[in-house]
């Protein structure tokens, strides 16, 4: 016996979640099938909202219901400071630190030569437009200490040489393969008070 067609298009969908593979997304669908109908209207409904409602900071481009976001227009925050964080789940981690008190840019992923992802597939030609818009005096390179990570923050690094700006990296505290969303705040808080100048290594041709 088949599954039902309605429940195969639900398998189907939730398999568009990351990491969310058939026999998770089955197990998801199943569960849902087993939820009262009121709860499950709701769940569909909170998806609707959050899509029409979130869109990224014209700015720094976290996710927010406002634009600018509420850290952009803090009068408050250190305007002269930007970090670099490759998700809006980072922004979360690093202000929950509470050791950061000036502005963001979510890069949106990070470089992957083997999956042909290139500095023209992240934002860093908005971030190099921030700077060059004048009035910011550090860029601490927040992206994860991953392989993808490192060679990332090594290319802004390249960047924004000769801009006449502090460029910083977190201390090597975070251990190497961690993400910054799954780090507890006083870690990050840590790797943030020990961040460090980054001097670019010179770009490997491929």
């Amino acid at each position: 016996m088949n599954r039902p067609k309605s429940i195969r298009q639900l398998i189907e969908a939730l398999q568009k979640f990351p990491g969310v593979g058939p026999r998770s997304a089955q197990r998801m669908a199943e569960s849902i099938v087993k939820m009262d109908y009121e709860t499950a209207r709701e769940m569909a409904r909170a998806i609707v909202r959050v899509k029409k409602s979130i869109s990224p900071c014209s700015s720094c481009f976290v996710n927010t219901e406002q634009n600018p976001c509420e850290i952009c227009s803090d009068p408050e925050r250190d305007h002269t400071f930007i970090c670099v964080v490759e998700a809006s789940e980072d922004v979360i981690a690093m202000e929950s630190s509470k050791s950061h008190n000036g502005l963001y840019h979510v890069l949106g992923g990070n470089m992957n030569v083997v999956k042909g992802i290139g500095p023209d597939k992240i934002r860093v030609k908005e971030l190099l437009d921030r700077v060059r818009s004048g009035g910011i005096k550090e860029v601490l390179i927040a992206t994860n200490p991953t392989l993808d990570g490192e060679t990332t923050a090594s290319h802004i690094a390249r960047q924004l040489t000769g801009m006449g700006i502090r460029v910083t990296r977190p201390a090597r505290g975070l251990p190497r393969g961690a993400d910054l969303d799954y780090l507890d705040g006083e870690t990050l808080s840590h790797a943030y008070k020990l961040r460090q100048t980054v001097d670019p290594e010179p770009e490997r041709e491929i």
